[in-house]
């Protein structure tokens, strides 16, 4: 099984509710793995997202998980966009990026995806082959910054993160204490009310 970034970011998201801190063991014990290699990549997808701000580094191997992140993500669309319609033709990403501070990867991204809805073209290159861009009439006539379309909401985002809770409380909680307990019992019932339906009434609520 191939451990993605998204996998890990759910299982973080999930465990991380609350502010709560989270281990790489938990991560492991959340996603199943078992092998070296899809712990080596678990660890470097968190050491990732530390570079990118979306986890704290608490103390090694304990984290914490950046819920603010994606609303930092929107707030360098405004300035990326605020940029594109200030800057003389001729610019490059590098240079959105100087004047942004957002990284390359994510300035990238954007300026393709204004490229492809026809708010940026491409003007020639520069002498070391970089491409130069400049705004379009339709950007000009768009004074309110255009957003990349999001990927759609988790179905099951309220499941998975019942199930961190109780693998989070087993793991690092005592389970004799009442409170530890009704919280493992109120999470069993989230999975229960999804789970204990038929598979059709699943596949349906996944389709609406």
């Amino acid at each position: 099984m191939e451990v993605t970034k998204d996998m890990v970011r759910k299982a973080m998201q999930a465990l991380g509710t609350g502010g709560h801190e989270i281990s790489y063991q938990q991560v492991y014990d959340a996603l199943g793995l078992t092998s070296e290699r899809q712990k080596a990549t678990v660890r470097t997808r968190i050491s990732d997202m530390r570079r990118h701000g979306e986890a704290n580094h608490v103390r090694p191997g304990v984290f914490t998980y950046n819920m603010q992140h994606r609303r930092a993500e929107g707030r360098n669309y405004v300035v990326m966009w605020r940029y594109v319609r200030a800057s003389k033709p001729g610019w490059t990403i590098k240079d959105c990026c100087m004047m942004t501070r957002v990284s390359y990867t994510h300035a990238m991204r954007y300026i393709g995806w204004l490229e492809g809805e026809g708010y940026v073209e491409r003007t020639g290159r520069t002498a070391q082959r970089a491409i130069l861009y400049r705004r379009t009439q339709k950007s000009v006539q768009t004074p309110e910054t255009p957003y990349p379309p999001t990927r759609e909401s988790d179905p099951f985002q309220q499941e998975r993160t019942a199930a961190a809770t109780i693998t989070r409380l087993m793991l690092c909680a005592d389970p004799y204490a009442p409170k530890t307990a009704s919280t493992i019992v109120a999470a069993c019932h989230v999975l229960l009310a999804r789970f204990s339906k038929p598979c059709t009434e699943n596949e349906n609520s996944t389709e609406e």
